[in-house]
């Protein structure tokens, strides 16, 4: 099995952790996104959408970190402890690695863009877009640690790959200076996230590999 992704991309980062996480056999290939290598003809071959992450599985094929996740959670057809079987288990943990991605993970984007990589760029920064998704971060933030004040997980009493897809989403928060402390729940949970095995063999943080 080979995952590519860039380790830069919360995304690519979601299906390197769901991997860790479940001890899943893979080969990791960087994709270097500043020189377009996701715009290449070797890489259009995997994922004709020309984005990270993607997946090669033999013969199979597969884009999208939500869907790559949930394959490697079952994939080898037992009753994960990661992606249940129970229909309603499910369809909480959709719910989370919904919430992740559309409301977490973009408004992250936005403030990322326009703190860290448009002054890289020598882009604008669009101040109005950078504060808005601080302000939508913390009205997410708030929701979610309600969410968490009554159980150690967002699903239950276990990490799932809703977690993952949460903690991914969430991996830019030191670089952009976003400050969680004020959220106490979600950062016990975090933390305790961000010091699991399966985490740190990923990467000590978001960015880290920018330091080699």
């Amino acid at each position: 099995m080979k995952i590519y992704g860039n380790f830069l991309s919360p995304p690519a980062n979601q299906v390197r952790l769901t991997a860790s996480a479940l001890g899943v056999d893979h080969e990791y290939l960087h994709v270097d996104l500043t020189k377009g290598e996701q715009r290449g003809a070797d890489f259009l071959a995997v994922n004709p959408f020309g984005k990270v992450p993607a997946l090669v599985d033999g013969d199979f094929r597969l884009a999208e970190s939500n869907a790559i996740s949930r394959y490697l959670a079952c994939r080898d057809g037992s009753d994960c402890a990661f992606y249940p079987n129970d229909i309603r288990q499910r369809a909480t943990i959709d719910k989370w690695m919904d919430h992740a991605g559309q409301n977490v993970r973009t408004q992250t984007g936005k403030v990322l863009f326009n703190k860290v990589f448009a002054p890289m760029l020598g882009m604008p920064v669009d101040d109005k877009a950078l504060a808005e998704g601080r302000e939508q971060l913390g009205v997410a933030l708030g929701v979610i640690d309600a969410e968490l004040a009554d159980r150690p997980y967002l699903a239950g009493d276990t990490a799932t790959i809703g977690d993952i897809a949460m903690i991914a989403a969430m991996e830019p928060f030191e670089m952009v200076e976003f400050d969680i402390a004020r959220f106490a729940n979600v950062k016990r949970w975090r933390d305790g996230l961000m010091a699991q095995a399966w985490y740190t063999a990923v990467h000590a943080r978001y960015g880290a590999e920018m330091a080699g």
